[in-house]
């Protein structure tokens, strides 16, 4: 039988010894960050950490005046927008909201839900949850001390022998560094740029040929990887399939408009050419690249493996209250005979229990770790 792994944070804040890798300090940390000049290159002097500190904690006081009454719910435009509030509301009930103890993606959902209220046209949803994201990672990356963390890792090194395919959530590439077998990046990775800043795909290509083409900032290239980070799994989702699509779609027009009895396939092209609005705009550069390029093409993000996995899946460092898309696949996912959750107490066990719809065994995570004599 297959045997396959989904790995999340948890591992490596076992294998760190100590919180760096936990929320808390992840956030502790950026804090730190932005007391000093560290991000006058990457928003090129359009803010100043100072004013990216004070967003941070002005995003926290929204946070906590969102959870009381029912005022955020008329802010909510789309039903995951709803869904993911009553979720957060769930979630903190009764728990700690400071700056700390609000997950990096929570802070996501709290700058739509401002946006919803305040935001304007002259700065895009999309650029904010960019300049929020490039901070997150950097904090993650923590100087590079978590790319090795592998050094620890040997015994687990061992164990990802006994499986036929290796998936992860987190963006270092640790497991990469453990074994042979290919490692498959759910969410990107920071050893590979955004598809903005390479000119090989399409993004890229249409990017680069710009007056003022977007750079990466040397030295801090893990800013500008292709991390996909949002509110909820259906956005991530959204944001992978976006990719996905992307490529169907171009072979598509592509096949269409070499055939020379498809007229409506050439007319679509002329009303994209002349069309004034940026998103048909940007499909009818992307379809002209294609057309002279045809090595050109999106960066696709795996989950098409991921859905396509068969046997067991082994859990492990992840709990069942994220990335609810993961979650959706494995149950839709008639293949999968067993998942193993390693869990890391009674209230993961829970989640578990109620999150996954296929016979499950839970295995406690600590004991697994000294097992294998981690």
């Amino acid at each position: 039988m297959d045997k396959n792994i989904l790995v999340g944070n948890g591992i490596n804040i076992a294998f760190s010894r100590n919180d760096d890798y936990k929320n808390y300090a992840i956030i502790e940390r950026l804090t730190r960050y932005l007391r000093t000049d560290r991000y006058d290159d990457v928003f090129h002097g359009s803010i100043t950490s100072a004013e990216l500190l004070e967003l941070l904690n002005s995003l926290n006081e929204y946070f906590n005046k969102m959870l009381k009454g029912i005022s955020a719910l008329k802010l909510t435009q789309t039903n995951d927008e709803l869904l993911t509030l009553v979720d957060i509301s769930k979630r903190y009930h009764s728990k700690s909201k400071d700056l700390l103890s609000v997950g990096i993606e929570d802070y996501f959902f709290v700058m739509k839900m401002v946006f919803n209220k305040f935001g304007d046209e002259q700065t895009p949803i999309n650029l904010l949850y960019d300049g929020l994201k490039y901070l997150f990672l950097d904090s993650i990356y923590n100087d590079g001390k978590i790319e090795t963390l592998y050094t620890a890792m040997a015994p687990f090194g061992k164990e990802l022998e006994k499986y036929s395919k290796i998936f992860t959530v987190n963006y270092d590439t640790n497991l990469d560094k453990l074994t042979k077998s290919k490692v498959y990046h759910l969410h990107g990775s920071f050893d590979v740029l955004d598809d903005t800043y390479k000119p090989d795909t399409i993004i890229g290509y249409i990017a680069q040929a710009k007056d003022n083409p977007p750079t990466v900032v040397m030295g801090k290239e893990h800013l500008f990887c292709n991390a996909v980070m949002a509110f909820s799994g259906q956005r991530k989702l959204e944001i992978i399939n976006t990719y996905s699509n992307g490529n169907k779609a171009l072979s598509t027009m592509i096949t269409r408009l070499n055939d020379p009895v498809d007229r409506e396939a050439k007319a679509k092209l002329e009303n994209l050419k002349n069309a004034t609005d940026e998103n048909n705009q940007f499909a009818y550069k992307s379809i002209c690249a294609k057309l002279e390029h045809p090595e050109l093409g999106y960066t696709e993000y795996p989950f098409g493996d991921f859905q396509s996995i068969q046997g067991e899946l082994h859990i492990i460092g992840m709990s069942p209250n994220n990335d609810s898309h993961l979650f959706t696949a494995i149950n839709d996912n008639p293949n999968i005979t067993r998942v193993v959750y390693f869990s890391a107490g009674d209230e993961d066990t829970l989640a578990a229990q109620k999150v996954i719809k296929k016979p499950l065994q839970i295995r406690n995570v600590f004991k697994y770790w000294k097992s294998i004599g981690c």
